[in-house]
C-alpha cells in the first residue's frame, strides 16, 4: 500500500479513537480517492472502515452506500464469508434506519443464507437469531421475538464460545427489559457479565454494568 494511502488511514483510526468522526471520513474519503480501484482489497477494506464511521455519526444512508457496495463485490468475488457479513451488517443498519419490516426480511435472508452455507457456523447463526428477535420485538411480536431468542440461544450454547454466549445473554436481557421484565433481565445482564469478565472483555463488561443500572433506575 501507497505510503501516503496509509498514513490517511492511521490518521482516520486515530479519528475514530478519538470520536472524531468528522475527520476520520474525510481522511478515509481521501484514501479512497488515491486507491482508486473499487475491486481491490484494500479499497473493499477502506469502504468498510468508513461504513462504521458513518454509522457511529448516524448516517445511516451513507452507511448503507457502503455495505451495498461491499455486498456487490463481495457477490460478484463469490465470497461467501463477505456476503454472509454483509447481509446482517445491512440488516442492522436497515433496523438504525427504523424500516424494521425491510429489516426482518433482509435478517431473514441472512438466516437462510447461512443456514444454507454455513450451517456450523454456530456464532454467526446465534447473532442472526439475536438480531430477528429484537426486529420481531419492534414490529411488536415478542412471541416471535422469544422462538428466535431461543434459538440464538441455543446456537451460543452449541458454539462453547464465551463471548457469543455473552452477547446473547446481553440480548436476551435487552428483550425482558423491553417487555419490562426487570427480574430476568437482570439475572441476563448479569449472566452476561459474568461471562464477559471471564473472558477479560471489560469494555463489554462495563457496558453491561450501565444496562444493570438501567434495570435498578426503573425499579
Amino acid at each position: 500500500m501507497d505510503k501516503d494511502i496509509h498514513q490517511l488511514i492511521e490518521i482516520a483510526e486515530i479519528a475514530m479513537q478519538a470520536n472524531d468522526f468528522a475527520h476520520a471520513e474525510k481522511k478515509y474519503i481521501d484514501a479512497l480517492y488515491l486507491l482508486e480501484d473499487p475491486k481491490s482489497d484494500e479499497y473493499q477494506k477502506v469502504v468498510n472502515k468508513l461504513a462504521k464511521c458513518y454509522a457511529a455519526q448516524k448516517n445511516f444512508a451513507g452507511a448503507k452506500e457502503c455495505l451495498e457496495e461491499l455486498l456487490f463485490y463481495a457477490k460478484k468475488n463469490k465470497d461467501l464469508e463477505k456476503q454472509a457479513e454483509c447481509l446482517h451488517a445491512l440488516a442492522v443498519n436497515t433496523r438504525n434506519m427504523e424500516e424494521y419490516d425491510l429489516a426482518a426480511l433482509m435478517c431473514e435472508e441472512e438466516i437462510t443464507f447461512r443456514l444454507t452455507h454455513f450451517s456450523d457456523d454456530y456464532c454467526g447463526l446465534a447473532r442472526s437469531y439475536c438480531e430477528a428477535a429484537m426486529l420481531s420485538l419492534l414490529q411488536r411480536n415478542p412471541m416471535k421475538g422469544k422462538i428466535n431468542l431461543d434459538k440464538a440461544k441455543q446456537y451460543a450454547d452449541k458454539s462453547e464460545d464465551e463471548d457469543c454466549q455473552a452477547g446473547i445473554m446481553r440480548g436476551l436481557g435487552d428483550y425482558h427489559f423491553t417487555l419490562n421484565e426487570l427480574d430476568s433481565a437482570r439475572d441476563a445482564y448479569l449472566e452476561s457479565h459474568a461471562l464477559y469478565m471471564q473472558n477479560k472483555n471489560e469494555e463489554a463488561a462495563d457496558e453491561l454494568l450501565a444496562r444493570l443500572k438501567r434495570v435498578e433506575d426503573v425499579r
